[in-house]
């Protein structure tokens, strides 16, 4: 049974559930039950719950097909929500569950046990998990072994499945360096050879995940982004796929030293002062810091930690650190300074009166192109990207608004992208706009670009969202 009416209500209860369920868990994973922070997030998931199971009956959250169900009805997540989606399949996964039902009468204490259970002692088994709620006095909740068909491949999930890959990556070397342990370097080669792998199957795919900006960490979501994107500058600049595999890497670890920054300088929402601006620009240093510690140096491993020294240095050689001898960036580095500032340009900042859409990062790149940045590899990179990269809002002449979905094919114009209609006569079609007319005329062109909500862009990835509009 669902809520009577139209169902854009429940979709959005449901999403809003899967979010509070996975930041109430996420939550208790790293704090005791009597933190302050894990009581709020356990009480706002029980307030979200309370209206719900006195309505229904009952609500079920399942895992099948690698997808989230409440109710039995798929929950449809937007590329924003991957953390969330992520950390409950492999919750499921864990206790080899597949699915949890929360009956009406529900207390709140219940539910704390429920989340403590989950995230405590995890010995993959149902049957431990039932033995545990029942020690913590749960009564009102039932759990259900997981059906067959979740075991199925999803191929199509691959790209997202790869990005996601990443930010586990990232999230192990920082626990890793923080802890002063050995980085493993066999899983990070793999995830970036299988970015690399990606991205000569198709580029497209990975690229408009990089205009996913709403997760926790934009340390992790930044540098595989900036991986991402010097990948596909790369393989224009006719890199080979070993060469490609060497600047991932470089990209993929390009801001490994803002790990030794104080977190209260990174997550700073205003403007940094002078001693906090000095304090971030030493970021370049520590990465190399970071990386010769590690010891047994590969050619790899050195052209990474020139990369990263060099990623903040202009083409015209200013910038920091701060040179005495140094008469050219190295090709790695000059494309990591691109990939780097394009998406540091195009994620949204809370100090910022006014944030960059995608369209707003070329045109800085483009006009900074020969002091800031290389002109030959600027080039290459709006050819990669479009002039309207993907996430970008436009107005077309025929008063269509819509997202700019893909970048031109490699032969159309930069101009001329892929777009998805989000009003006007063909809502929810994808357009290519680098085709023509019968006569050789362009049908529709692009006449005007919107900021949403001051915040850039839309994610290319998830563009039923229009709220922000």
């Amino acid at each position: 049974m669902r809520f009577s009416g139209t169902s854009a209500p429940t979709e959005a209860f449901d999403r809003r559930l899967i979010r509070k369920l996975s930041i109430a868990l996420r939550t208790a994973d790293l704090h005791e039950r009597a933190n302050a922070v894990s009581v709020d997030a356990v009480e706002e998931l029980h307030t979200a719950l309370r209206e719900r199971l006195e309505t229904l009956g009952a609500t079920t959250v399942a895992s099948r097909s690698r997808h989230l169900f409440v109710d039995g009805e798929r929950v449809r997540l937007g590329a924003s929500d991957y953390l969330h989606l992520r950390y409950l399949l492999q919750l499921f996964d864990t206790w080899n569950l597949g699915g949890i039902t929360l009956l009406p009468g529900l207390s709140q204490p219940e539910l704390t046990g429920l989340v403590y259970a989950l995230t405590r002692d995890r010995r993959k088994s149902r049957e431990a998990l039932e033995l545990r709620l029942s020690h913590e006095h749960v009564v009102r909740v039932e759990l259900s072994s997981p059906m067959d068909e979740a075991l199925r491949d999803d191929r199509d999930g691959l790209p997202a499945r790869t990005y996601g890959a990443c930010l586990d990556v990232l999230d192990e070397l920082r626990t890793s360096i923080v802890a002063n342990h050995q980085i493993r370097t066999r899983r990070l080669r793999r995830i970036t050879q299988s970015i690399v792998d990606q991205m000569l199957t198709d580029e497209y795919a990975l690229l408009t995940l990089t205009t996913i900006k709403q997760f926790d960490d934009h340390l992790f979501t930044h540098s595989a982004n900036v991986a991402i994107l010097a990948v596909a500058l790369g393989q224009r600049a006719g890199l080979s796929k070993t060469q490609l595999g060497e600047l991932c890497l470089a990209a993929f670890l390009h801001d490994l030293g803002k790990i030794a920054i104080p977190r209260d300088i990174l997550d700073k929402p205003g403007s940094l002062d002078a001693r906090e601006r000095q304090e971030m620009d030493q970021h370049p240093i520590h990465s190399v810091h970071i990386l010769l510690n590690q010891g047994h140096l590969s050619q790899s491993t050195l052209r990474a930690i020139i990369g990263g020294f060099e990623h903040h240095l202009n083409f015209d050689l200013t910038g920091y650190p701060v040179l005495t001898q140094k008469s050219r960036i190295s090709l790695f580095g000059r494309i990591i300074t691109i990939a780097d500032r394009f998406d540091a340009l195009t994620t949204p900042r809370s100090y910022r009166k006014s944030n960059f859409s995608p369209y707003d990062g070329i045109r800085h790149l483009l006009s900074a192109s020969g002091t800031e940045f290389d002109p030959v590899l600027v080039k290459l990179f709006v050819g990669v990207m479009g002039l309207y990269p993907p996430g970008t809002v436009v107005g077309l002449d025929d008063g269509t608004l819509a997202l700019v979905a893909q970048p031109p094919a490699p032969e159309s114009p930069v101009n001329r992208p892929q777009v998805r209609v989000l009003r006007g006569s063909m809502e929810g079609r994808t357009l290519d706009l680098a085709e023509r007319n019968e006569d050789g005329t362009y049908p529709r062109q692009v006449i005007a670009v919107y900021n949403p909500s001051n915040g850039g862009q839309l994610p290319a990835m998830d563009a039923t969202t229009l709220e922000c509009l």
